[in-house]
């Protein structure tokens, strides 16, 4: 997936060991920013666990999954999680610093993503926190259905009907 973004100076890279407290530190900076840390949140816990899935990610050892670092002019401003399924795509995280968000950004990493599934003729599938209605809004835009739920997350799934 190679993103030409809304600007010229979009770019995706694949991320690395040195992008993991990067990483860490934009998923706590982003969850902060929206309100949605719990009250009984542990966050050297929380890195910890964050920044050693991570490393199996970049490293890997997570079967089908790329974790791409997002770049504007240069600078670490996001991130994007994949898994390629054999049967589906799937959005397994994607932040943007505050900065960066409501410019279109996160449409644009969307939109590749579905062009690349519908060329495969595959559905693209994810979960976005109950919690979180911005996201959910964006995703519902894009043309992404609830298919289900769990105590967490609303699991939503777009697929090509055309």
């Amino acid at each position: 997936m190679q993103p030409v973004g809304p600007s010229p100076s979009l770019n995706l890279r694949l991320a690395t060991e040195r992008d993991i407290a990067f990483l860490t530190d934009l998923v706590v900076v982003v969850t902060r920013a929206q309100g949605r840390v719990p009250d009984d949140f542990d966050e050297a816990e929380y890195r910890n666990g964050f920044a050693g899935s991570t490393i199996e990610q970049v490293a890997g050892r997570v079967e089908d999954s790329t974790t791409y670092v997002v770049e504007i002019d240069g600078e670490r401003a996001g991130r994007l999680r994949v898994v390629r399924f054999r049967d589906r795509h799937e959005i397994a995280g994607i932040q943007l610093l505050p900065a960066h968000q409501g410019r279109g950004l996160g449409t644009h990493l969307i939109e590749q993503l579905i062009s690349e599934a519908r060329d495969a003729g595959l559905p693209v599938r994810l979960g976005v926190e109950h919690d979180n209605p911005r996201a959910r809004s964006l995703y519902e835009r894009l043309g992404f259905v609830k298919v289900g739920s769990t105590d967490q997350e609303a699991l939503m799934e777009w697929r090509d009907v055309g």
